[in-house]
C-alpha cells in the first residue's frame, strides 16, 4: 500500500499516522518506463515527486547538446525549486529505468514542512549541495574547455605560422622559378634554311631539365640538352650552374682570344672539361651528376659534331619521315669521374632531315596505370607530324604526352629540341 511506501521514505517518517493516512489517501501517483520523461527544462508546473522506486536523470542541453548533471534514486524529492520559486522548470527529467513516484502538491509541501522544520533545512542543505556540485561540474567543464581553446589556439598559431613559412617557401620558389626560366634563351636562333624550336617544363616548381642554344663562333650552333640527376631546387641550382658554365665555356675562346674559330672538337672537349672538373672538384660530396647531349652544328654544310655524356641518344628523322636512327651514346654523365676525356661524334642532319633532342621525362611520362608513353609512342608521333612546321611539332608531341598522362602526376621533367634543315 502506498501508506507503507511512504513509510519508508525519510520524508514522511516523522509524520503521525493519521496526517500520513490522509495524505497518502489524496496523493497522485506517476508510473515511467525507462526513457519516459517526467517533465522537460522550461515547462511550467508547481509540483514535485518523491521517488519510491526506481532512478530518474536529471538533464540540460546547451546548443542542442545533452548534459547529464546527477542521477536520483529512490527515496529523494525532484522537481521542488520550481514549487519553491514558482520558476519554469531548470532541467528535464527522465527515467533510467521503470520508476514510481508520489506526487507532492503545493498543499502536500507545506503539510510536509509544517509538521518537521528540520525536514525544511534538510532541503535546503540538499539544494545546497546539488548547487555546489553543479557549479563545481561547470566550473571543471569551464576549465576543460579552457583548456581545449588554449590548445586549440596554439595548435592554429602553429598552422599560422607555418602556412606563413609555405607561403615565404613559395614565394622563394616562385622566384627561383622565374630566374630558372631566365636561363633558358628567349629567342632561338634561326639560320637561313633551318628551323630550331624547344620546349622544357618541370615536374615541380623548379626542374631539373634544361636546353640551350648557343649562337658559336662562323656561324655555328651550340645544341644542348642536359638533365640533372633528382628533382626540385638541389637539382634546379645544378642546372644554373652547368648552363652558366657551359655557356661561357663555350663562348670563352671565341670572346677572350680575338675572335679565334676554334674547331668544333676542340668547343666541345673543352668545354666540358670545364664543366665536370669543377663539379668534381668542387661538389663531389653532393653526389650529383648531369646527364647531357651537346652538338656543334655547322648550319651551312649540316655537319654535327657531338658529345653524349650519358644522355637519351638524340633522333635523327629522315625526310620522309619513315627512317629514324639513334645518334650514338658516348661517355659518362658530367660530375661522375674526375679528368675523363670526352669522345667527340660525327653526324650529318641532310635536306628535309630533323635532329630530335629530348629528356627522359618525355618518354617516360606515366599514364594512370603507370605505363610509360615509351620510345614507339614518341616514334609514331614524329612520323605523324613529319609536314609540320618545327614549333608545331614541337607542341604536338607535348600535347600527346599530356593527353596520355591524362592528369596523372608525373615525376620527371620534360624537355624537347626539334631541329629541322630544309628540304
Amino acid at each position: 500500500m502506498l501508506h507503507d511506501l511512504l513509510r519508508a521514505v525519510p520524508w514522511f517518517e516523522h509524520l503521525d499516522a493519521a496526517l500520513l493516512g490522509q495524505m497518502a489517501a489524496s496523493m497522485g501517483q506517476r508510473r515511467l518506463d525507462a526513457g519516459e520523461v517526467l517533465f522537460h527544462q522550461g515547462d511550467t508546473g508547481y509540483d514535485c515527486f518523491v521517488i519510491l522506486s526506481g532512478s530518474l536523470e536529471v538533464l540540460t542541453f546547451v546548443n542542442e547538446v545533452e548534459h547529464q548533471l546527477e542521477v536520483y534514486a529512490a527515496g529523494q524529492i525532484i522537481g521542488e525549486m520550481a514549487l519553491i520559486d514558482r520558476s519554469p522548470r531548470s532541467a528535464t527529467i527522465r527515467a533510467v529505468e521503470p520508476s514510481h513516484l508520489v506526487v507532492i502538491t503545493e498543499s502536500d509541501f507545506k503539510t510536509l514542512i509544517g509538521s518537521n522544520p528540520e525536514l525544511a533545512m534538510s532541503m535546503l542543505r540538499n539544494g545546497t549541495t546539488r548547487v555546489r556540485n553543479t557549479n563545481q561540474r561547470m566550473i571543471g567543464d569551464l576549465e576543460r574547455k579552457n583548456a581545449e581553446l588554449l590548445k586549440a589556439y596554439q595548435q592554429l598559431k602553429a598552422a599560422q605560422a607555418e602556412l606563413i613559412r609555405l607561403n615565404r617557401i613559395e614565394q622563394e620558389l616562385a622566384v627561383a622559378r622565374q630566374i630558372q626560366e631566365s636561363f633558358l634563351p628567349r629567342t632561338l636562333a634561326q639560320p637561313a634554311g633551318w628551323q630550331v624550336a624547344a620546349y622544357s617544363r618541370g615536374a615541380q616548381a623548379v626542374g631539373g631539365d634544361f636546353y640551350d642554344c648557343i649562337e658559336l663562333s662562323d656561324g655555328r650552333l651550340g645544341l644542348v640538352v642536359a638533365d640533372a640527376c633528382g628533382k626540385g631546387v638541389t637539382a634546379a641550382l645544378f642546372v644554373a650552374l652547368s648552363r652558366s658554365l657551359l655557356r661561357a665555356a663555350s663562348l670563352a675562346p671565341w670572346i677572350f682570344q680575338g675572335g679565334m674559330v676554334l674547331d668544333p672538337e676542340s668547343i666541345l672537349t673543352g668545354a666540358l672539361w670545364l664543366v665536370n672538373d669543377y663539379i668534381c672538384r668542387e661538389h663531389a660530396e653532393s653526389n650529383m651528376f648531369i646527364t647531357l647531349f651537346y652538338a656543334v652544328l655547322d648550319p651551312r654544310s649540316g655537319n654535327l659534331a657531338y658529345v653524349n655524356a650519358g644522355h637519351n641518344p638524340p633522333l635523327l628523322v629522315d625526310a620522309p619521315g619513315q627512317g629514324l636512327r639513334e645518334l650514338e651514346e658516348g661517355t659518362l654523365p658530367i660530375g661522375i669521374m674526375a679528368s675523363q676525356e670526352f669522345e667527340v661524334q660525327h653526324s650529318h642532319v641532310g635536306p628535309g632531315e630533323r635532329l630530335i633532342l629530348f629528356s627522359d621525362g618525355i618518354t617516360e611520362a606515366m599514364n594512370t596505370a603507370g605505363e610509360p608513353f615509351n620510345d614507339d609512342r614518341l616514334h609514331a608521333v614524329l612520323r605523324e607530324g613529319v609536314a609540320m612546321p618545327t614549333q608545331d611539332l614541337v607542341s604536338m608531341v607535348i600535347r600527346q604526352v599530356d593527353a596520355y598522362a591524362a592528369g596523372a602526376p608525373q615525376a620527371d621533367d620534360m624537355t624537347l629540341m626539334i631541329v629541322t634543315r630544309a628540304a
